[in-house]
């Protein structure tokens, strides 16, 4: 055995400077060819992320609007009422993320005979995944910023009535810190019998 590494290490001191040189370029070629597909992957990751968070922004926004619905028929004068919000985003997720650093430094002597120091810092962004009982990964979200409503309309049955109207407008504006003008309430049109 000790032969073995001994025989190794002979032939390792007899590579000369031009095959290192290319054994170091075939080794940053691999690691090139690498990069690629550890950013589709990481595209397909973020790409599915956004889809699930629009999905759960839509959900969202629907119970938002059924509850709001609730509370306002709820109030005096107003009788049904149906509500739309609209939203300028679809709001946001912000994942946990592993930021690895390495930093590495070499030190080679030219064929001029002086020193040169290479310093080659390198960072990887991986997203944190938790998993579920079922054994799927999902990203671990440490942050959730709601959808940011763009404007709200309502149909109520008392909405020719200005008292009734400004009352909803104001809770509205109260709920969602919406300015008046995003918030449109309209009479409701009679049902026929």
């Amino acid at each position: 055995m000790e032969q073995k590494k001994a025989g190794i290490l002979e032939r390792i001191k007899k590579i000369r400077r031009d095959q290192w040189i290319v054994f170091l370029l075939a080794g940053v070629l691999a690691v090139l060819i690498s990069v690629p597909a550890e950013k589709k992957q990481k595209q397909e990751t973020q790409e599915e992320t956004k889809a699930s968070v629009y999905q759960n922004s839509a959900d969202d926004i629907t119970a938002l609007e059924q509850h709001l619905e609730a509370i306002l028929e709820k109030m005096e004068g107003a009788g049904r009422v149906s509500v739309m919000i609209t939203r300028k985003d679809d709001g946001e997720k912000i994942v946990e993320k592993d930021i690895p650093v390495t930093n590495r430094t070499t030190q080679e002597e030219g064929s001029d005979g002086i020193l040169r120091n290479t310093s080659e810092n390198q960072s990887d962004e991986a997203t944190v995944y938790e998993k579920s009982g079922d054994g799927s990964e999902t990203p671990y979200v440490t942050k959730e910023i709601a959808p940011e409503i763009e404007g709200v309309l309502i149909l109520a049955e008392g909405g020719g009535n200005a008292v009734t109207e400004k009352n909803i407008t104001d809770a509205v504006m109260a709920l969602f810190g919406l300015e008046a003008h995003k918030i449109k309430v309209m009479k409701m049109k009679e049902r026929s019998a």
